[in-house]
């Protein structure tokens, strides 16, 4: 019995040892990129194809050139890389190496501060090659596969709970499947998301971590937002084991992103089984009814008061039109607008298209104001349809039912 009592006590040492040394900076050293998170202001069609399945190889006047011309060419990689280096860097670890790159992603030289005159940020790889991989990576973010699995979480209305968010961490990490986080400052498509991959989960009762590489601090870099952010242990999420609020030290100004469920913005675990697959376009006819993406494009000068269903008693925002619908009874949970996984980088991009995607057949009401020459296109059922006008800030409906439309309309286009 002594020294089965004494097996024990060694093996809770152990054990404990383990667990207080688990948060091991050696994980980011040995895993993540040497170089900091990157921008490309045009992505060219070739990259774009690589994409997705089932675009063509040149440029043509259907769905694919909306996709490609107003969400993909500059508004995805205009602030940075973050989802791609992220999901790459999480592949190579998988399986060994990935588009011909080999574990680890360390090796790979580059730039991460001050690398070009007039900036801060980085000029990435050396290699253009590895560039053009991890491009090719980082549109996967606008699938149909991904935005599908971003639309169930928001179904159950779990967008904003940090604590639902650190329970699918620990539960893909035990499966092996390693995850990606998307978090954002906000709900508006104009806020920006970034990416960041977890690898260590501590439970301290009140609150709850989940520690993280962040891409735009690369370990190689000295300093507070670089290695010594990570040797400090610095690098985690936070979350409010009660409410499920969440705040991360964003990079480089010492503010915070925050979030309350139902206030702030978007906190989700994706496996890489999601994360890094490819696929077609969300508006695929392959996928109908129910498993069906539509897309709302939006150009201009234009400030969305709600969208609803056609009874509007299903609605996606708040009666002040500044957050998500509260009452979960009320809400219209099938939608979720576009936000660049790209770090947030503000001197980049160019902001030029909002957009939102929903979910299922049946057509929603956009009700908004303009001011000054606008432009709003809808994909809905396998067809385009678009108004544009003129605006004076007076509340106006678009719909793809032409009963909604205030002005003249044109539906055209099929999908792939």
């Amino acid at each position: 019995m002594k020294i089965k009592h004494l097996i024990l006590i060694a093996l809770s040492v152990v054990l404990l040892h383990t667990q207080n040394n688990a948060q091991d900076t050696n994980w980011v050293k040995k895993n993540t990129w040497y170089f900091d998170n990157f921008v490309r202001d045009t992505l060219p069609w070739s990259i774009f194809r690589e994409n997705y399945i089932g675009v063509a190889p040149a440029p043509a006047a259907d769905f694919d050139q909306l996709f490609y011309t107003y969400l993909f060419r500059t508004e995805l990689a205009g602030k940075g890389h973050c989802y791609g280096m992220d999901v790459m860097e999480l592949l190579m670890m998988k399986n060994g190496g990935h588009l011909g790159y080999c574990h680890p992603p360390y090796i790979y030289t580059g730039c991460y501060d001050n690398c070009s005159p007039g900036t801060v940020d980085s000029i990435g790889p050396t290699d253009l090659t590895l560039r053009t991989a991890l491009e090719m990576v980082h549109g996967f973010q606008i699938n149909h596969g991904f935005l599908s699995y971003l639309l169930d979480i928001i179904a159950i209305n779990k967008q904003l709970d940090g604590r639902y968010a650190y329970q699918q961490v620990n539960y893909h990490m035990a499966k092996s499947d390693f995850p990606i986080m998307s978090i954002s400052k906000g709900l508006s498509p104009t806020d920006g998301a970034h990416v960041v991959v977890p690898y260590f989960t501590e439970d301290l009762g009140a609150t709850k971590k989940i520690y993280v590489y962040d891409p735009n601090r690369s370990f190689y870099k000295p300093g507070s937002d670089g290695k010594e952010w990570y040797k400090s242990r610095n690098n985690f999420i936070e979350i409010n084991s009660a409410s499920g609020a969440w705040k991360f030290s964003w990079c480089c100004d010492g503010t915070f992103w925050p979030s309350n469920p139902g206030i702030g913005g978007n906190i989700l675990c994706i496996p890489l089984s999601v994360a890094g697959r490819k696929d077609r376009l969300p508006q695929s006819l392959l996928a109908d009814g129910a498993y069906a993406i539509n897309t709302i494009f939006i150009w201009g000068n234009v400030k969305v008061n709600q969208i609803s269903d056609f009874t509007a008693v299903k609605k996606y925002l708040n009666e002040d039109g500044t957050n998500i619908e509260p009452s979960e009874e009320k809400r219209l949970n099938n939608i979720i607008p576009f936000i660049p996984m790209d770090g947030g980088l503000p001197s980049k991009g160019t902001g030029k298209t909002n957009a939102y995607f929903f979910r299922g057949s049946e057509p929603v009401r956009l009700s908004y104001k303009a001011y000054g020459e606008y432009k709003i296109g809808m994909i809905f059922n396998g067809k385009y349809y678009e108004i544009k006008g003129t605006g004076k800030g007076e509340l106006q409906n678009f719909s793809a039912d032409e009963k909604l439309l205030n002005n003249s309309v044109k539906s055209t286009g099929s999908a792939n």
